[in-house]
């Protein structure tokens, strides 16, 4: 009778002392590094195709998408834009990133930036993938429609995807954050 009792004693020890040991080692875990919660995954988009985006000034330095278009190389991107007097100027996409300057040869272009970025061009000059394009770029709902259905649907099926996994910033931890004491003196 006392053995009997001596063994249940026993097993209600260990069972408390194995629930704190499983407790102890889960805290552990999940405090070094053992959840996947500290990984924050990316898709990283690379367009593999190119695209000529036609734009009409529609008032002096105020311009809307008249259409775009899907080639089969990055390099022969274009940017076409046709004036209220009717002159035609074609050019590249490294060439738009001077377009907003003060230099007086690129007067004729200003005002085309916002509407290149709101439109499908505007992910060759560094919108956000997740951001859409927006329909007031474009002439018409009509055109808009047309556009991303057509190209659109073109350059995000043939784009190539790859996800990157970085660590995530973390709130809390040992150098996680950023003091909030200054030294004043």
């Amino acid at each position: 009778m006392n053995m009997k009792l001596f063994k249940m004693n026993f097993l209600k020890t260990n069972q408390l002392y194995l629930l704190t040991l499983l407790v102890s080692i889960s805290f552990t875990l999940s405090s070094c590094g053992g959840s996947s919660s500290n990984y924050t995954e990316e898709e990283k988009v690379e367009l593999t195709k190119g695209l000529i985006t036609e734009l009409k000034e529609v008032e002096q330095n105020k311009f809307k998408i008249t259409d775009e278009t899907v080639v089969e190389n990055k390099e022969d991107s274009r940017i076409i834009a046709t004036y209220l007097d009717g002159t035609l100027d074609t050019f590249t996409i490294d060439e738009v990133k001077v377009v907003e300057s003060d230099s007086p040869q690129y007067y004729r272009r200003s005002g085309m930036s916002s509407v290149l970025m709101g439109g499908l061009m505007g992910y060759y000059l560094g919108r956000s993938f997740s951001s859409p394009p927006r329909s007031s770029a474009y002439a018409d709902p009509k055109t808009y429609n047309r556009v991303n259905s057509t190209a659109g649907n073109t350059l995000n099926n043939t784009a190539r995807r790859t996800t990157v996994r970085r660590p995530s910033r973390s709130s809390s931890g040992y150098g996680s954050g950023r003091s909030t004491r200054s030294y004043g003196g």
